[in-house]
């Protein structure tokens, strides 16, 4: 028994020795910076946790790194937002609406952007400066919010590469009410056109 425990004590310590440093994590993660468009699909799951219940969205993402990113909703129901640096566009379905936000109004909506094009191209640099940043196994980080504006919202951000980090597979949100949204990626592509259209709001 006490070779048993000696060898598993062994096996845990030689496990967190194994992991990159944020540094090296970074460094695994600056090839994701030469690219210049980003498309995927994506299944996004909120789960509520005191009703225990779990809403599914689906849809597609696209990003011209720097400059705008999209979102479409295809299921339940179609819904599209823009975002920029400077303003927010949103038209649902539903309501047959356009609603647009000015950044200079909600701040919250440069963030977004911002903290988007950081993980996405796999800049870490700024993603320090907002929150602290571990490293949770070879290709997972996750981020605790240091401001207090985010921690309003979120207790932690945790980002799934993959293997060859040259994309990102998973986002979790977990909301200070224990709530969480999973973005699940796929079918990404890299430096790919992206149709027109994808701007072109109903």
């Amino acid at each position: 028994m006490p070779a048993l425990i000696v060898t598993l004590l062994f096996m845990l310590a030689l496990h967190a020795t194994a992991l990159p440093t944020v540094e090296e994590f970074a460094a695994r993660l600056k090839p994701m910076a030469q690219n210049t468009t980003i498309q995927a699909e994506y299944t996004q799951t909120r789960h509520f946790k005191e009703l225990d219940f779990n809403a599914v969205t689906t849809g597609a993402m696209a990003q011209e790194q720097g400059k705008r990113l999209a979102w479409t909703t295809t299921t339940p129901l179609k819904s599209i937002c823009i975002f920029t640096e400077d303003s927010f566009q949103f038209w649902d379905e539903e309501s047959k609406r356009t609603t647009t936000i000015k950044a200079s109004r909600f701040p919250w909506i440069k963030m977004i952007f911002q903290l988007q094009t950081n993980w996405m191209n796999g800049d870490l640099a700024p993603l320090q400066k907002l929150f602290q940043l571990e490293i949770t196994d070879d290709v997972t980080l996750c981020m605790t919010p240091l401001d207090q504006a985010t921690k309003l919202f979120f207790s932690t951000i945790t980002i799934t590469f993959s293997e060859d980090f040259t994309t990102v597979r998973k986002v979790l949100f977990t909301e200070k009410t224990g709530d969480t949204i999973e973005l699940v990626f796929k079918n990404t592509q890299y430096n790919a056109p992206i149709p027109p259209q994808t701007w072109r709001l109903p």
